[in-house]
């Protein structure tokens, strides 16, 4: 029940934001602002739900709820809310696409909703455990919001100078400097993740890489997001270049956390979660 309301909630926050950006092309921006808010607020309750939701499972199982896919999808949309809340609230198209992506998300888990409690086993009955998946799914979040910035940019580079559609209020933004930021706070937070993953395997299984295939995905995608920023400090290649390789990056992010689940290689490796 709570899932449902939860989902409900953020179709709730597409629609208002999607009213917002409508009254801001439509110059009526004083609407546009309030509609924003609400959105806004919206948001705000369904990461509240969600937090819910995991409190109650934690309570349950006596463990953190990140075990199956469908824990970490509620998790997922915990961490983009609050990284969309905290970097790029002011953008209602920054709402709409935060939005459209946990509900594509809690939509998922429709289908991939527990069936029974699942108890840990005992390599991830760990310390290393909380902080590995944590600083993970901020990093995820934090590179979603590069990538919506990205396509925005592509869309409504700077120069077009559109500040009614990219912005409530008179301001222009930048979406290539907000995609930077993200990629960076994002980077830090998936390098950790690779650090502390090591740290556990060794202590864990003996070995500090297994080439377990999300392992190998997770090292992809810290690659091309290092590709990323080291063409941002390279003269001659252009923001339109850089915005690609956040798409794509991103992309890699999505095939880290969900594809691999898919691979007739993943099915017994160490880090698919239980799919039930």
């Amino acid at each position: 029940m709570t899932y449902t309301l939860m989902f409900f909630v953020y179709v709730a926050a597409t629609v208002v934001f999607a009213a917002s950006v409508a009254m801001a092309v439509a110059k009526k921006e004083s609407l546009a602002s309030a509609l924003r808010w609400v959105g806004l607020v919206a948001i705000v309750a369904g990461v509240g739900l969600a937090v819910t939701m995991m409190v109650q499972s934690w309570v349950e199982t006596g463990h953190p709820p990140f075990r199956t896919l469908y824990q970490s999808l509620i998790f997922f949309s915990v961490t983009v809310g609050l990284v969309f809340l905290f970097a790029a609230h002011r953008a209602a198209l920054m709402g709409l696409g935060t939005a459209l992506f946990i509900v594509a998300c809690l939509g998922y888990g429709f289908i991939k909703r527990d069936v029974e409690l699942v108890q840990l086993p005992p390599a991830l009955q760990s310390a290393w455990f909380i902080p590995h998946v944590v600083v993970y799914f901020l990093g995820y979040a934090a590179l979603f919001v590069s990538f919506v910035a990205s396509i925005l940019y592509l869309v409504f580079p700077r120069e077009k100078k559109l500040p009614s559609i990219q912005l409530v209020g008179s301001e222009t933004v930048d979406f290539n400097a907000w995609t930077y930021k993200s990629v960076i706070f994002g980077y830090a937070m998936i390098s950790a993740g690779l650090i502390l993953g090591a740290l556990w395997a060794k202590f864990a299984w003996g070995d500090w890489w297994s080439w377990d295939p999300k392992e190998n995905w997770a090292l992809v995608t810290w690659l091309v997001y290092t590709a990323y920023l080291h063409f941002r400090l390279t003269s001659g290649v252009t923001p339109r270049t850089l915005a690609w390789i956040s798409i794509i990056g991103f992309a890699a992010v999505m095939f880290t956390y969900l594809g691999v689940n898919y691979l007739p290689s993943a099915q017994q490796a160490l880090h698919s979660y239980t799919m039930e």
